[in-house]
């Protein structure tokens, strides 16, 4: 991978869910993290499907 595909693979990761001012909620920032993973490997992370959707819902609202 290189530069360009890394800062992609960050950027879609992050898609603008922080705000430079605000300290993210651990929740968000475990759910960037996941996202990346995701969107290198194509796999989400084995969670029970109930934890996960919590973080979908918390997205959607975004």
């Amino acid at each position: 991978m290189d530069r360009a595909d890394a800062a992609r693979a960050v950027e879609n990761a992050i898609g603008g869910r922080f705000k430079s001012w605000v300290t993210p909620e651990q929740t968000l920032i475990e759910s960037v993290g996941e996202d990346l993973a995701v969107g290198l490997t194509g796999h989400a992370p084995y969670r029970d499907h109930r934890e996960r959707a919590a973080l979908e819902d918390f997205h959607d609202r975004a």
